[in-house]
């Protein structure tokens, strides 16, 4: 993957774990029966948090270091409560390394 194919991959997946982090925040509070109210919260603010910083690193902050380690830390961040998956630890992986490598695409010299 290389210039725009990397570029939109990363952003397509930024916005489905982004999504998937949120929805799993309401899903989990209908579905999920929760032995404390401490889970309830730790659960949805992990989740909530990771949402915001992935989509807010992707689309409110310019391309770059900040943006990607904004979007890093919202897939660490929200993968936490969803780590027993298989699928979401691949994902966090995946995007916390395509984000780093565009960031430093865009910091390299023309």
């Amino acid at each position: 993957m290389r210039g725009q194919s990397l570029a939109s991959s990363t952003r397509f997946l930024v916005i489905a774990l982004g999504l998937l982090y949120a929805l799993a925040a309401v899903g989990g509070l209908a579905l999920v029966e929760f032995g404390s109210t401490r889970d309830i919260v730790l659960w949805t603010a992990f989740l909530a948090v990771g949402a915001a910083l992935l989509l807010g690193g992707q689309f409110l902050v310019r391309p770059g270091v900040l943006s990607a380690t904004l979007v890093s830390i919202g897939a660490v961040v929200g993968g936490l409560p969803l780590f027993w998956t298989l699928l979401v630890p691949v994902a966090v992986a995946v995007v916390i390394a395509c984000s780093v490598a565009l960031a430093r695409r865009g910091a390299a010299p023309a």
